[in-house]
């Protein structure tokens, strides 16, 4: 079954496209909203929609999943990204949240939901 998204930020050509997975919208969106958090996440996505890559803020960590990583304040969270390419069009949808990460390493767990959940997501595009 296909699954919704919702979009949230473009760049002026419509070229790539930030959007949220509809089951995850009130988890993630709250979090980027919080003070602390929507200066980092308004670098990222920045750095994102003009097309650049930065391992310290977003990295590939299977295939088409990527996480974006917030690390300011002492934080250490991670939001699981997929990204889904057209001809003219690079999506990025966020899926999952993770709060509180302890170490470098991606954990057992989420790598497990990564491998048999996320990276099978499908959306209409």
């Amino acid at each position: 079954m296909k699954r919704e998204f919702f979009k949230i930020k473009q760049n002026i050509h419509e070229t790539t496209i930030i959007c949220v997975d509809s089951k995850a919208i009130e988890e993630i969106l709250l979090y980027i909203f919080n003070e602390t958090v929507l200066i980092e996440f308004n670098i990222i996505t920045g750095i994102l929609i003009e097309n650049l890559r930065n391992s310290d803020l977003y990295l590939k960590v299977q295939d088409n999943i990527f996480e974006m990583r917030f690390t300011r304040n002492g934080r250490n969270d991670r939001i699981y990204c997929k990204e889904i390419r057209t001809v003219k069009k690079r999506y990025i949808i966020m899926i999952e949240l993770l709060t509180g990460k302890k170490t470098q390493k991606i954990p057992k767990k989420v790598i497990e939901k990564i491998k048999t959940e996320i990276s099978k997501y499908e959306y209409d595009i």
